[in-house]
């Protein structure tokens, strides 16, 4: 695999969701990029697996938005990631890491040694630890080759495949800005939430909370008012968090009325996650007890919910924020929804 140049633009990068498909491409000098094509694709299958007729209607899409070349870096499904911190030889034993990352991390997830791809990387050694500690991450060949398989029958030169968690902290590097305290990035997705801590530029942490996704905020909506889902997804966008009289003037008649029912279930819902981002932070500060918690950076499909950083900014210590990497400068929600994608665009940028 060959880097790509540092002129001209990334390889497209291709954030695949349950309902939606975001891609970003970025032009001009590594260091100075920005965007110069996007798209958000809904999706025509939600919820499945990505197959040959949904990759030739992005095809068509990127065609008709600006976008050029046909390589493209993709994020691993994220249900099917799994994760691990390890515990390693010390550097002067001249132990095989490579060898002994991939054996570990086999035999914590159960999988067969060979079967799977797994990446690593060195974290800050945790107060209490005496040895090497690295953060790894991979998945299972076979959760990935149909993936692969499908964009590559379909013309695209796939560059790589990264976490999409990963490529998210990437994309929010610049606001995560301390590099001494924790700072962390919330994925708000539709079938989960997934949290990554970051420490010393670094992620140390990557938790998901299952059933904490958006989807789940959709299913409330729906049961309280008796409603399907496209109405409960226009009135989460409407109505969002945001108290007060001043946003009245922009919500319709229906959005008006049944506001004062669904904010406390919004409410409830984001308390859920705000106790499951404290326990998070209690253990980072385990784990990094001169390290405190400093900033969290929302994206996905919920972070780009008015009025959800500001209600979670009420509950938590650390400053929680919603994304605004790529440049999009408006309040549309744009750039915590095309996060991950900005991120994979600016995969080859790295290090």
């Amino acid at each position: 695999m060959t880097y790509l140049p540092s002129f001209g633009r990334t390889a497209i990068g291709v954030d695949i969701g349950s309902r939606v498909i975001k891609a970003v491409q970025l032009g001009g000098a590594r260091g100075r990029r920005k965007v110069i094509a996007s798209a958000s694709i809904t999706r025509s299958k939600p919820g499945s697996p990505i197959d040959h007729e949904e990759v030739q209607r992005l095809s068509r899409v990127l065609s008709q938005q600006g976008f050029a070349g046909r390589r493209v870096v993709l994020a691993a499904p994220s249900d099917m990631m799994m994760s691990a911190v390890l515990d390693m030889p010390p550097r002067e034993s001249g132990a095989p890491y490579d060898v002994i990352a991939q054996q570990e991390f086999a035999r914590l997830q159960s999988q067969v040694p060979g079967k799977f791809e797994v990446a690593w990387w060195d974290i800050p050694q945790p107060t209490r630890a005496s040895s090497v500690t690295v953060m790894t991450v991979g998945c299972a060949h076979a959760d990935t080759d149909p993936m692969l398989d499908v964009f590559a029958g379909s013309g695209f030169d796939v560059a790589a495949m990264d976490s999409g968690l990963c490529a998210a902290v990437r994309a929010c590097d610049e606001q995560l800005e301390s590099a001494q305290r924790i700072s962390a990035v919330l994925d708000l997705g539709w079938d989960s939430a997934r949290l990554a801590l970051v420490h010393e530029s670094v992620v140390v942490f990557d938790r998901t909370f299952v059933g904490s996704g958006m989807a789940g905020l959709h299913s409330r909506v729906c049961d309280a008012l008796s409603i399907e889902a496209e109405e409960a997804d226009c009135l989460i966008q409407s109505i969002g968090l945001v108290s007060g009289d001043a946003e009245h003037d922009e919500e319709d008649a229906r959005a008006r009325a049944v506001a004062p029912l669904l904010r406390p279930i919004f409410g409830a819902f984001l308390d859920e996650i705000a106790r499951e981002l404290e326990a998070s932070f209690e253990y980072a500060s385990h784990q990094y007890p001169d390290a405190e918690p400093h900033r969290l950076v929302l994206v996905g499909g919920g972070g780009a919910v008015r009025g959800v950083a500001q209600r979670l900014d009420g509950m938590l210590t650390p400053e929680v924020l919603s994304a605004n990497a790529g440049g999009w400068g408006d309040t549309s929600g744009a750039a915590a929804m095309m996060a991950t994608a900005l991120g994979l665009a600016g995969y080859y940028d790295q290090g």
